[in-house]
């Protein structure tokens, strides 16, 4: 794992230490009426993030060659293999656009807090790393961190369980991201030394923690993260229609300027946005129940009560009801 990724985890720890033993003063279940729908939200546990990992992982196994997910599957191979074809040329006139706007083409993220020599906080200094930030693990643990807090304030279980579930959609994405990528080894455009860059599959895992922009590329694990953020956020809040919006856009220009100052290339991205899409809605639909009204009213009870009757007979009367 990166130390990035390590880092994001040994957050979420910290942070849920530090909550804890205020999350216990919460509603067990609350209602939620969402674009129409109610939906059931319970209290998250304070380790749900890391409990239900496995069950995250196996509904994504399951239900990532579903019918449903046929035509979508189709397009990321398709897109990807279309894409690795031009690689090369889009990441070239994206470095001339970039350089043309006044983006930088590096990485210009600095180390802003350092505790005992050990990076605490590595934060952007110009337009083109703030761009970059967007995908930062920073990003997404202040915007769970965000949630969770006004979850505890306002005794809101919704915005606990968006905390909970950015918090596990990271795990989840940051470890399935970091296996591919230790699988395919792809050399990222800045250190490519061919056209399009070598894939290494199964790379000497020991060069591979030496060099890691020489192997890391595919796929991008910062677009799948954002993604996955993205998608927890806007189907646990769709009244608010200016969030997809908003946030596709911040995408995109991470999106560039990933490219741009040769991170990756466009190629790694197709896989990255739907393993962040599926992890999102999965984790989003296990974290919240939809209550049935039609289904539930269309039921029929029927009921047989004894009875006494006229001159004390006694009998049994009965009840139709829906």
């Amino acid at each position: 794992m990166t130390s990035k990724f390590s880092r994001s985890l040994f957050f979420l720890l910290l942070a849920n230490l530090i909550f804890y033993n205020n999350s216990f003063s919460q509603a067990d279940t609350q209602i939620y009426n969402i674009e129409g729908e109610e939906y059931i939200y319970s209290k998250p546990g304070s380790f749900d993030f890391l409990l239900k990992t496995p069950n995250n992982f196996v509904n994504f196994g399951s239900n990532m060659f579903n019918k449903e997910y046929t035509l979508t599957n189709i397009l990321i191979g398709t897109s990807t293999a279309f894409l690795i074809a031009t690689d090369q040329s889009i990441y070239d006139q994206t470095s001339k656009w970039g350089r043309a706007w006044g983006i930088g083409n590096g990485d210009n993220t600095k180390d802003i807090i350092t505790i005992g020599g050990y990076p605490f906080f590595r934060g952007p200094t110009d337009w083109g790393s703030a761009i970059y930030f967007i995908g930062d693990g920073w990003t997404h643990l202040s915007l769970g961190l965000s949630f969770l807090t006004a979850g505890l304030i306002n005794n809101d279980n919704r915005a606990l369980q968006t905390a909970s579930q950015i918090a596990q959609g990271m795990v989840a994405v940051g470890i399935t991201t970091q296996v591919l990528k230790h699988i395919t080894g792809r050399e990222t455009p800045s250190r490519a030394t061919q056209s399009g860059g070598i894939w290494r599959f199964f790379p000497n895992q020991k060069d591979y923690h030496e060099k890691v922009p020489k192997y890391d590329a595919f796929p991008s694990g910062h677009l799948a993260t954002a993604m996955m953020t993205l998608t927890v956020i806007a189907k646990n809040y769709e009244g608010y229609t200016w969030i997809r919006p908003v946030g596709y856009g911040l995408l995109t220009l991470l999106s560039f300027q990933m490219v741009n100052n040769g991170v990756h290339w466009m190629s790694d991205y197709p896989l990255a946005l739907g393993i962040g899409y599926l992890f999102g809605k999965l984790i989003v639909d296990n974290g919240r129940r939809k209550i049935n009204r039609t289904s539930e009213k269309d039921k029929f009870n029927f009921q047989i009560n004894p009875s006494i009757g006229i001159n004390n007979y006694f009998g049994l009367s009965f009840t139709l009801s829906n």
